[in-house]
């Protein structure tokens, strides 16, 4: 069972979804690994809250767009410190709009490094390093975009989808020492650069009528660690967006 003691790597965990994950599972008991690309401030700050909590936690720098390399790095660091971790969260990526038409392969690249590739790379890694007669925890973080495309933004779409199917072939290939399940965000936070005017102009496409928080999906992330008899599932936490 994932609980107090275990140790978690959050991958964006210093800023907006990921941030809030370091959070709820430092207030668990949980010691932390937070992960970082270019924000490193937000990262120190998050770490500091963190640590807060009582827990052990430390943060580590890697980018993403080089994913094999990226994941050797975060997992040497995190050795020093935890010596391993039982929980892995697949939370960075990027949204960046774009069309068929438009989607020039450096965007195509970058959004399948960090929002697919990343991952494969980072789960490959972590069961490696799990110890023998340990279990072991993956949640990734996708979009009900995922399952009920529109276009718009081709290439972060596509990554997601892939991202939706490695869960479920993850969760078979992995298991049982490995449970890899993910959670599918909605209309929680406005993308970088929006303010909260963009969600309020989505709320009423919403079957709820009305957008999430980001608290509704670390309870979503809390629910698939503590349930040690769910594997391969996916948690829409859209408000129905996603039907």
């Amino acid at each position: 069972m994932i609980g107090a003691g275990s140790r978690a790597m959050v991958t964006g965990g210093g800023v907006r979804l990921g941030r809030e994950i370091a959070l709820t599972l430092a207030r668990a008991g949980v010691n932390v690994c937070i992960h970082y690309g270019s924000s490193e401030e937000a990262a120190q700050q998050t770490l500091e809250e963190v640590r807060e909590f009582g827990v052990d936690a430390t943060a580590v720098q890697a980018d993403l767009r080089d994913p094999v390399t990226a994941a050797d790095q975060m997992f040497e660091c995190v050795a020093e410190v935890f010596g391993a971790v039982d929980i892995l969260i697949n939370n960075a990526a990027i949204f960046e709009p774009g069309s068929l038409d438009e989607t020039d392969e450096s965007a195509w690249d970058r959004h399948l490094d960090i929002n697919l590739k990343a991952p494969f790379f980072l789960t490959q890694r972590f069961a490696r390093q799990l110890a023998s007669g340990h279990d072991g925890a993956v949640v990734n973080i996708i979009d009900w975009r995922a399952s009920r495309p529109r276009p718009g933004h081709a290439a972060y779409t596509i990554a997601k989808g892939g991202l939706l199917t490695m869960t479920r072939l993850l969760a078979l290939e992995l298991a049982p020492r490995i449970r890899v399940n993910a959670v599918s965000p909605g209309a929680i936070l406005p993308p970088p650069g929006s303010d909260n005017e963009y969600l309020q102009q989505l709320a009423g496409k919403i079957p709820l009528q009305r957008t999430g928080s980001p608290a509704q999906v670390t309870d979503a992330v809390m629910f698939l660690l503590r349930s040690d008899f769910l594997t391969g599932e996916v948690v829409q936490v859209t408000g129905g967006e996603h039907l």
